[in-house]
């Protein structure tokens, strides 16, 4: 009985066969299943209060008056801890006002302690000469013990 021989190119065969499918898959021959963008529609129900409730309340004055001191903003601290706010002139009104707290003008940027709980007012000198009709722009920024809060373009109308 003679004996026969198994031929080895089986598994030669079988590992070229496996390389070219990993190749494949490797160079896109097949997706990952995963996605790089999508777009879905849900409900949302998310109220919104204005900028005078929030938890950083800001009622801005409708207008301030040229040549003269007005209210700009009066910021409410609806925390329950203190926050550091601080105002800033914005675009031509850095040229054209100075923000004036408690009495004393203070420049284009002031921060200020409000207390929980508590308010306080920012005040506006507006030069003489500034057009009637001027949007006078600012920002707000306030922050605390875990809290950060930006209100930033806010604006009210200059009038003569």
């Amino acid at each position: 009985m003679s004996r026969r021989s198994r031929s080895r190119g089986a598994p030669a065969l079988m590992t070229a066969v496996a390389v070219v499918v990993i190749v494949g898959l490797a160079c896109g021959g097949a997706g990952t299943g995963a996605f790089s963008t999508g777009a879905f529609d849900r409900g949302s129900a998310i109220p919104v209060e204005s900028d005078a409730d929030g938890l950083l309340g800001l009622d801005i004055a409708s207008s301030v008056g040229a040549n003269t001191t007005s209210r700009l903003v009066t910021v409410s601290n609806h925390f329950d801890s203190q926050i550091e706010v601080t105002v800033a002139l914005r675009g031509n009104a850095t040229e054209d006002a100075d923000l004036v707290v408690d009495g004393t003008t203070v420049g284009d940027s002031t921060t200020v302690s409000v207390a929980a709980a508590d308010k306080r007012t920012v005040d506006v000198a507006v030069d003489a000469g500034v057009e009637n009709g001027t949007a006078l722009r600012f920002d707000v920024d306030a922050s605390g013990d875990s809290i950060g809060v930006s209100a930033h373009n806010r604006s009210t109308t200059i009038t003569n």
